[in-house]
């Protein structure tokens, strides 16, 4: 197993890890509140931050497989010329997007370090970190493909990046279904 896989197999563990936690957390909270009119407030807190770390953590492993909504159909019609550009369009604006997010979450990460979460008292930047670590590592992915458009070794088969929303799947297969009976 590679470095690169290892790593990705211990961040899926992980969100894995932090949905569990904090499934528990909250379902036990909601349990203590109406059967025995209590509650632990930390639940919430904690359950709130693991939450900002499981949104980052899921964009950046759907972005690492291009599974993020595009305009695929708009796409596939053009021709190579067209599709190369598209794609460097996106890897290129998705990039600067990430610098975006990199600098505002460093910024707010240096603000929030003494802003202390009031239960737990975990530094509130903890928060801003998820962003910081998400947008430097989809960075990371846009180098890497701009790298690889630009030297000519992506294939004609992986210009076209991104996923359809499910309801036009839904109503392309629809289509396709009527036009064949």
């Amino acid at each position: 197993m590679t470095v690169q896989a290892w790593l990705l197999r211990a961040v899926e563990n992980l969100l894995i890890a932090g949905f569990v936690v904090m499934i528990a957390m909250v379902f036990g909270n909601v349990v203590l509140r109406y059967g025995f009119n209590s509650g632990i407030t930390v639940s919430e807190e904690a359950s709130r931050m693991i939450f900002v770390w499981l949104t980052f953590g899921g964009a950046f492993l759907v972005a690492k497989d291009g599974g993020h909504l595009g305009m695929t159909t708009v796409v596939t019609m053009l021709g190579r010329n067209g599709r190369w550009w598209c794609r460097l369009a996106a890897e290129g604006l998705s990039l600067l997007c990430m610098v975006l997010v990199v600098i505002g979450c460093w910024k707010q990460s240096v603000i929030n370090i003494d802003n202390i979460a009031p239960v737990t008292g975990i530094p509130m930047a903890i928060t801003y970190i998820a962003g910081l670590v998400c947008g430097t590592g989809i960075a990371a992915l846009n180098l890497i493909s701009l790298a690889k458009l630009l030297t000519g070794r992506i294939p004609d088969n992986e210009l076209i990046i991104g996923t359809e929303s499910e309801e036009l799947a839904a109503f392309e297969a629809k289509q396709a279904e009527e036009r064949r009976s």
